[in-house]
């Protein structure tokens, strides 16, 4: 019996826990690109197998990160305790606690709150970095967090990567700055729509982080990653507040900074602490770099499709399972990919 297209996306819709508007948009983009070859009811499972894919990458990527050192420990004494090394060396820092799968919001929030308290009685250069995505986009949990940030002035970045979590995510961002919280948020570059969002905030003033971004856009699935970044700098470029440049390829990293600094951009470097470092890069150009620590539950930092990408990336991952490897080189001749 054939189901109903619009049971039909009803029914992924509950299964994956994504908005049917957004499944129906999706379908309506692969038919596109097929020239119409797929039928609705055809499209609309292939995006349930693409999205189950993505839940499988996600499972994966728990059950490898178990046995990766890709958290500062599980506790906050440990992320401040690398926070206070990182800041020996010049360094700032943006805190980020990974949940537990399944831990309720009210409880990531609380953490959230206590990431700003934790920093501001340390005195560390350090700002938070929250995902408003795992709150439900709960304004009365997020209340809270944005007032202990106003008290404490301490720096809240809102991050979110992915196409279904940007605008709400980037809607809060923007509420967040007019009632007086110092904000930052992340512009993942393979979405078409972060350059309409770049000039949101280039007139609003909050800075950004640049990102590849962890996922496509389904509408324009063919970006390159590393084109679309540079292509997002050279908008920056002379009219933003600040610019973080979040990558560890080296290709994108040198001439984004590059440019921005050549047009009198603030901007700076920004690495995780457990991947293979280009602190140099920024260094050579007297621009600093700010480490983003993350604690709690491990997570996967490498998306499969990256993997394909960047082969060393596989690498990297084998040498954290097999090795345990802990804070990387960011000598200038070390051999980044």
């Amino acid at each position: 019996m054939r189901i109903p297209y619009e049971d039909l996306v009803a029914h992924i819709s509950r299964r994956h826990g994504v908005p049917a508007e957004q499944i129906d948009r999706r379908v309506r983009s692969r038919r596109a690109r097929t020239g119409g070859l797929l039928s609705p009811g055809l499209a609309a499972r292939t995006v349930s197998a693409s999205l189950a894919l993505g839940e499988l990458e996600a499972k994966l990527g728990r059950h490898l990160a178990a046995k990766a050192r890709h958290v500062s420990g599980l506790h906050e004494d440990d992320a401040l305790q690398a926070a206070r090394a990182e800041a020996a060396r010049g360094r700032s820092c943006t805190l980020g606690y990974w949940a537990r799968p399944g831990e309720q919001a009210p409880s990531i929030a609380a953490r959230y709150a206590r990431a700003i308290e934790l920093v501001a009685d340390a005195g560390l250069p350090a700002s938070v970095s929250i995902k408003v995505d795992l709150l439900g986009f709960d304004r009365a949990l997020l209340a809270p967090v944005l007032r202990a940030a106003r008290a404490r002035d301490v720096r809240v970045h809102f991050d979110a990567q992915g196409f279904e979590t940007i605008a709400r995510t980037h809607e809060l961002v923007e509420e967040a700055w007019h009632l007086g919280t110092d904000v930052s948020a992340t512009l993942p570059a393979r979405l078409l729509r972060s350059g309409a969002d770049a000039e949101r905030f280039i007139r609003l003033g909050i800075p950004v982080r640049v990102v590849k971004g962890q996922g496509g856009d389904p509408e324009h699935p063919k970006l390159d990653p590393r084109q679309a970044c540079l292509e997002l700098v050279e908008r920056l470029a002379g009219r933003a507040a600040f610019v973080g440049i979040a990558t560890h390829d080296r290709r994108v990293a040198a001439p984004a900074l590059a440019r921005l600094a050549a047009a009198g951009t603030p901007c700076g470097l920004e690495q995780m602490r457990s991947l293979p470092r280009l602190d140099f890069v920024a260094d050579d150009l007297e621009l600093p770099t700010r480490v983003y620590i993350a604690y709690g539950h491990a997570g996967l930092p490498y998306a499969i499709g990256e993997c394909l990408r960047r082969p060393a990336i596989v690498g990297w991952i084998l040498r954290d399972l097999l090795l345990r490897h802990r804070p990387l080189s960011t000598a200038r001749h070390s051999n980044q990919p």
